[in-house]
């Protein structure tokens, strides 16, 4: 009984190890099981171990006996190394939350008390961070979706799997160097005092807590240190001043440690594009829009509202599913048209006031060539594929360009992709098509007020040559 009490505390893989079978199972994924990823039983078939012991193997938190990991390793044609390997916490199992020294900083994390169930995205996050390890995961989305609300519930659900839970904004774009000195201190219970003066030396610094405590870092607003470069057709990169992110993230990513970095933006950050993937330890997950059962509890909380099914999704379909801009055609609806959304809809007017604003704020971040496609869908109704915006846009911009931009587009919630074809929703369709009237109009005034101001310096330059022209009079004595 106690030898079997002590092989069942045993050892657990070590980061290295974990990673090294983790890579393994997924290049077997690949190669053998149709890029299909295993489930338990597969594992299990595979190994000849039980599914409790093969999660335990995986999870790296339940020590198992040396032995087990061998089995475990030799199924997937590896060498279990002493650098695989530790030995488990001393009579405990980590698992247990309450053997977890728990410290928690929020920061200025909003309340979000009445956060909207995202079910389905909170489920696949935490089997991302808690079941496959992942480095590094991105929340996309446009403005308004959730993106921060959702990360905030993802660490208070999963904070006690952690030593250290941070949750900061880079909503007033801090300089990186400042950030790294602040998450230092933080995971150091501030004991760290020789802080390096150089950023590569901090982001070391940092990585070598993420190596020896299980930590969750949350980054909300990555976009805010994103800005779009002086090239014409060119997508957004890190401001000059704050191209210490770009750094902070690759590493994060390439280098292996047991913690995880949570990452909320309106888009991909360019540096771990190549590093995405289903079996890889780098993940995004897009937020898609709200469904009308989440929908109308937004609107039950502002009164009551009539309207058939069909109007429901129509109104949903018209905002894309989001949340924030939802929420303020909400108010619209209930105080000018009792709550009938059928009535609103009538009325084909879907931007107005904080919506317009919104939009034109949104817009600001856009380069030329996402601004030219964006046009282009306003004006025809029907999606277009590739093929098609390709040979209508300017020959001048290479086709690769309108790949970035369209993934870009696509990633902001701006531009909707159904198989192979693109389209905008129709609050994005009557915003642009609003200002191409808007600049007509604009356009057209200024070029009457230059007509006048030359008219009018015709007219004067006539007068001043008539004036010198008229003859002396002859005076008759």
């Amino acid at each position: 009984m106690e030898l079997q009490r002590r092989r069942k505390r045993g050892v657990i893989l070590t980061p290295q190890g974990f990673q090294k079978l983790q890579t393994a199972k997924c290049q077997a994924q690949s190669w053998e099981n149709l890029d299909k990823r295993y489930t338990l039983e597969d594992l299990s078939d595979r190994t000849g171990l039980d599914p409790d012991t093969v999660m335990k193997v995986f999870h790296c938190q339940v020590g198992v006996d040396k032995q087990t990991l061998n089995t475990c390793f030799r199924a997937f044609n590896l060498l279990l190394e002493p650098s695989d390997y530790q030995l488990a916490q001393k009579d405990q199992a980590i698992s247990n939350q309450h053997s977890i020294k728990n410290l928690t900083d929020w920061g200025e994390a909003p309340d979000i008390s009445a956060f909207l169930e995202r079910t389905a995205e909170l489920k696949t996050l935490k089997h991302w961070i808690l079941e496959e390890h992942c480095r590094l995961v991105t929340l996309l989305g446009m403005d308004g979706m959730g993106k921060t609300s959702l990360s905030v519930k993802l660490g208070e659900q999963i904070q006690h799997e952690f030593e250290f839970v941070i949750w900061r904004s880079l909503r007033n774009a801090p300089p990186a160097k400042d950030m790294l000195a602040e998450l230092i201190k933080v995971l150091s219970n501030g004991q760290e005092t020789n802080l390096s003066k150089t950023l590569d030396g901090r982001i070391s610094q940092l990585i070598h807590y993420l190596k020896n405590t299980r930590c969750l870092l949350i980054l909300d607003n990555l976009e805010t240190v994103l800005q779009k470069t002086s090239g014409k057709y060119d997508i957004r990169y890190y401001r000059q001043d704050d191209d210490g992110y770009n750094e902070l993230i690759t590493r994060v990513s390439e280098t292996l440690h047991q913690s995880c970095l949570v990452l909320t933006s309106n888009e991909t950050p360019k540096e771990i594009r190549r590093m995405i993937g289903e079996n890889l330890p780098v993940r995004v997950l897009q937020l898609k829009g709200l469904q009308v059962i989440e929908v109308e509890k937004i609107f039950k909380t502002k009164g009551n509202f009539c309207g058939l099914s069909s109007d429901w999704h129509q109104l949903i379909k018209s905002y894309a599913g989001n949340p924030l801009l939802l929420n303020i055609a909400s108010h619209k609806i209930y105080r000018l048209f009792d709550g009938n959304i059928s009535e609103f809809l009538t009325q084909k007017t879907l931007v107005f006031d904080e919506i317009n604003q919104f939009l034109k704020e949104y817009f600001k971040g856009l380069s030329d060539i996402e601004n030219i496609i964006i046009e282009w869908l306003a004006n025809n109704s029907q999606p277009a594929s590739f093929s098609e915006l390709r040979s209508q846009i300017s020959p001048a911009i290479p086709p690769q360009q309108i790949l970035d931009a369209l993934e870009s587009l696509q990633e902001r919630s701006l531009v909707e992709r159904n198989t192979t074809l693109f389209s905008i929703a129709p609050m994005i369709r009557e915003y642009i098509n609003h200002q191409l009237i808007q600049n007509k109009i604009s356009s057209s005034i200024k070029s009457r007020q230059r007509q006048l101001q030359k008219n009018s310096s015709i007219i004067t330059r006539e007068k001043i040559k008539l004036s010198f022209n008229i003859p002396a009079l002859t005076v008759v004595k």
